[in-house]
């Protein structure tokens, strides 16, 4: 397995050199500087494939998304802030959202953010495609805004894993750790849907949630069926139908959806030697041709096409 280079910690001391130390990392930003103090800003950037890790600390600054920074993305991402010293404020159009210690909170790279770091500060961002982090959380650009407040369950537990992460896994050179990061995204997913559910919806979307997170622990079951689901979940066939209905999907459609963006996760693994069919097999898919039809009609590509531009892409980084 290939070895993984130890980043470096940068120091950069005007807006220009920092300005271009962010945009090098997927997304663009403008950066501008407070009156309090000069600008000192330390980055340590983790790359693996399309993901990256960046650590961030120093004096106060400010940097601003907007559309000309948003236009010359090449992707659209999610970028999960966990703020582990200081503070950031987030701000969306006319929302302010203040990210204190031991916070987290998701934004969105094709939506205009500014975050102004006021005081001292450090922190950690890990910027993910939005396609990569589908294989683990349904429609995952509605989870923008999301704010797991310091003190929580959640965002303890999220907070100490990605500073493992980022101080012992990825500081380690004898091996990519592109397993720690599949399970990072797993956690992640799951504790965005446990936040989700424990606000205040409707207890009809208490159930589907609670029944799409039943489906998606059981997505490799190849018996597993619209039946099977609802004789889980407590609920008649009929109501289950109804569920999904009122969602704009069928329950067979969910489920081949979500298994097709398990594949096209699994295919996006650099470190991966599965075969296609072994990975279609693995995600209850039992007709190796079927699920190339499939994957080809739902992403524009066969199984094999997708694979060798993403290892072509990532041999180009």
């Amino acid at each position: 397995m290939a070895s993984l280079a130890v980043a470096t910690r940068r120091t950069y001391v005007d807006r220009e050199s920092l300005h271009h130390a962010l945009t090098s990392d997927l997304v663009g930003w403008t950066v501008s500087e407070t009156r309090e103090a000069p600008l000192l800003t330390h980055v340590v950037s983790h790359r693996l494939g399309d993901i990256r890790l960046v650590e961030l600390s120093g004096n106060p600054f400010g940097a601003v998304r907007g559309r000309a920074e948003i236009s010359g993305d090449g992707d659209t991402y999610l970028g999960i802030l966990y703020q582990r010293f200081g503070s950031t404020l987030c701000r969306r159009g006319d929302h302010l959202v203040i990210v204190g210690p031991g916070e987290i909170c998701v934004w969105h790279s094709g939506r205009p953010v500014s975050f102004e770091m006021p005081e001292k500060f450090e922190k950690l961002c890990m910027i993910v495609p939005i396609a990569r982090f589908e294989s683990v959380l349904y429609n995952a650009e509605t989870y923008e805004g999301l704010h797991l407040p310091g003190g929580s369950n959640l965002a303890t537990l999220l907070g100490s894993y990605l500073s493992t992460l980022t101080d012992s896994v990825m500081t380690r050179n004898d091996s990519t750790p592109f397993d720690a990061v599949d399970v990072t995204l797993e956690l992640l997913g799951a504790a965005f849907r446990a936040q989700r559910r424990s606000s205040t919806i409707a207890p009809r979307d208490q159930l589907f949630a609670r029944i799409s997170d039943d489906i998606e622990a059981r997505l490799d079951d190849v018996n597993l069926s619209p039946t099977r689901i609802a004789e889980a979940n407590g609920i008649s066939i009929r109501y289950l139908y109804t569920l999904f209905s009122e969602q704009g999907e069928t329950v067979s459609g969910w489920v081949r959806r979500r298994r097709l963006l398990r594949c096209r996760a699994e295919l996006d693994g650099a470190d991966t030697e599965a075969s296609i069919t072994e990975i279609a097999y693995r995600w209850g898919f039992n007709d190796s041709a079927h699920f190339s039809r499939l994957f080809k009609a739902s992403f524009g590509m066969s199984p094999t096409q997708y694979r060798s531009s993403r290892r072509l892409g990532a041999s180009d980084k």
